[in-house]
């Protein structure tokens, strides 16, 4: 296995990677991939480690919820080894850990750069981003928020007390990309407005002639009315965008103001990452072997039989990770793409188009690395038409992305393969109890079971197995069952899978979808602000039956926090199933309402 020759020097190091990267992005060329310029850091896991809870960058503004971050991460493992970090900027960040092996540096400059770094610059919901600014804007919002907090009529405490509010809001910032050549709401007034004007001048004209006519025009026109008398016109699901603005919250301090267009902007620079977390890490893990395997790279064979055939392999270390991991279900996805809609170009007569490749051969050096030497050699290779992978790459989120491949022929397929790791398993632990002495009520081989409820029963049985056996050997010393509790529950995880999705198959690929891009944070949109009535704000949430009733708790807080920003009462619509005195559901969903009274209290009721 090739690790860094404990020899190297910085120059040495620096000078493999540029020659790495310039073969590989002459294959991506190639290819048609477009990427911004990169910035390679070579740095310490210590010090990625410590950039980690402000994403990368570390010019972030402090809050104390970026410890809770830090902390969180050293319990979900990255206080070890880190290996990739790539930033979203232009020119684009990508971090590179000193520990690295070489072959793993380029495994991971091939998933960030030619992965991620392209799906930065290709994809439309990255388009307002602005990654060529956001360090210097994360800067400068630091800068204000020290300063901030180092005034004597601030310090901590209001500015925890203003952003503790807007981390409660920070999702709700509107989607991207924006809607283009939308009417503003004052465009829209005026509009309706010279409507309502039309409409009454027809009533008086029009009227008088047929009836029918004049009830007809008096109803348009008092739903306009109502229209008008409501603010904003068109109900907004960019929460802070609409608080931001002066006109809105006139009470606003005007540092206050500032804060919420900070958070709101870093929101939406980090919006399309999460809406596009299968899709990008999927695109990012399908280059990372199949760039590497382009003549232009020519990767040694000993790197991949040891450090990259490994790292290629190490997202489906569960079968079950085929439905739930970002990494291995967006593989299957791009791979399915590319297996189904991309194509070799053929000629008039049928036959493949060849494009001939030429790079230099790779020689060893004296300290034992591969080198450029000077032959050039050339390779044949067939001309691929990827452009429904670039149109996909282009114009696609998770929701899309999901639910357009996520079909019947695909879900089948990994159906049938990790039933098929579901029977090996099965055959393994059998020949193990065999083995290990164990009574042969629980081996289950004659015959072996088929059926997906046999396959069940059989599970259980040796789950049940699994749980006495840990008793029975904390109390007298007997042996564990052989199979850990871990591999169990993921075969009957996936067995439960198989069954849903050929019960109803709508359902079970719907399941998945809603795994994807933001379907976790709640579908909230404003209103109204009273603006014209009585100066209640009406908040309205999309009640979603895949997702349930808002977390009462969460509700009361958000509502508290929402109305600290606004400054005035503030009512949250949406639906709650009624429950008995245990809190089980015992009908269908009901108009609920939280709504703040006397301050900072939230009540809540039937409507």
């Amino acid at each position: 296995m090739s690790n860094y020759n404990p020899h190297f020097t910085y120059e040495r190091l620096c000078e493999l990677l540029v020659m790495w990267h310039n073969r590989m992005a002459a294959a991506a060329e190639r290819i048609g991939m477009k990427y911004y310029p990169i910035d390679y850091k070579l740095t310490t896991d210590e010090q990625v480690s410590q950039v980690l809870p402000y994403v990368g960058m570390p010019n972030d503004y402090v809050h104390w919820s970026k410890g809770k971050e830090a902390e969180r991460n050293r319990r979900g493992g990255y206080g070890g080894h880190i290996y990739e970090m790539v930033l979203n900027t232009n020119p684009a960040i990508q971090y590179l850990s000193t520990t690295n092996t070489l072959p793993m540096q380029l495994h991971v400059m091939a998933h960030a750069t030619f992965g991620h770094v392209v799906f930065f610059t290709t994809n439309r919901h990255f388009g307002e981003t602005m990654p060529e600014s956001i360090v210097a804007r994360l800067t400068q919002a630091r800068n204000k928020i020290d300063a901030l907090t180092q005034d004597p009529d601030w310090g901590w405490e209001t500015y925890e007390y203003y952003m503790d509010a807007l981390h409660a809001l920070e999702n709700h910032a509107g989607w991207l990309p924006t809607i283009p050549d939308q009417l503003s709401d004052k465009e829209l007034r005026e509009q309706l407005k010279g409507e309502l004007a039309t409409l009454r001048r027809r009533i008086i004209t029009e009227g008088e002639v047929s009836a029918s006519v004049k009830g007809q025009l008096e109803r348009q026109a008092a739903a306009i009315e109502q229209t008008l008398k409501r603010y904003p016109i068109q109900p907004t699901h960019d929460l802070l965008g609409f608080l931001m603005d002066p006109e809105n919250t006139p009470h606003m301090h005007e540092k206050a103001r500032m804060l919420v267009s900070i958070v709101r902007d870093r929101s939406r620079y980090f919006q399309p990452q999460g809406r596009t977390k299968f899709m990008n890490e999927g695109f990012a893990s399908f280059w990372q072997r199949d760039l590497l395997l382009q003549p232009e790279v020519s990767v040694p064979f000993e790197y991949r039989i040891f450090d990259l055939a490994k790292s290629w392999h190490m997202h489906y270390s569960e079968a079950v990770a085929n439905y739930f991991d970002p990494y291995a279900m967006g593989l299957n996805i791009w791979s399915y793409i590319d297996r189904k809609y991309c194509f070799d170009e053929k000629d008039a007569d049928g036959n493949v188009i060849m494009d001939t490749v030429k790079f230099k051969e790779l020689v060893k050096a004296e300290d034992g690395e591969y080198v450029e030497g000077k032959k050039w050699r050339t390779e044949k290779v067939p001309r691929r038409n990827r452009d429904k992978m670039f149109e996909v790459l282009r114009d696609y989120d998770d929701n899309r992305f999901v639910t357009e491949f996520m079909q019947e022929e695909l879900f089948e397929e990994l159906n049938l393969e990790t039933l098929k790791w579901v029977r090996r398993v099965i055959v393994l632990i059998n020949n193990t109890l065999k083995r290990s002495g164990w009574n042969r009520k629980y081996v289950f081989e004659n015959p072996l079971p088929l059926s997906l409820e046999d396959l069940m029963q059989v599970i259980q049985t040796w789950a049940q197995v699994q749980e006495t056996s840990e008793f029975y050997h904390e109390e007298m010393g007997t042996p564990y069952f052989p199979v850990p509790a871990a591999t169990l529950k993921q075969m009957a995880t996936i067995i439960q899978i198989v069954a849903a999705f050929d019960q109803n198959k709508h359902k079970a690929r719907r399941m998945l979808v809603m795994r994807t891009a933001y379907h976790n944070v709640p579908n909230i949109s404003i209103q109204d602000t009273g603006k014209f009535g009585d100066g209640v704000w009406t908040l309205k949430h999309e009640y979603d039956e895949n997702f349930g009733p808002l977390l009462q708790s969460e509700a009361r807080l958000t509502l508290r926090y929402f109305r600290r920003l606004c400054g005035n009462p503030v009512r949250l619509l949406t639906m709650e199933p009624p429950t008995d005195p245990r809190g089980r559901a015992i009908g269908p969903p009901r108009p609920y309402e939280y709504f703040t009274e006397d301050g900072d209290v939230v009540k809540e009721r039937w409507l």
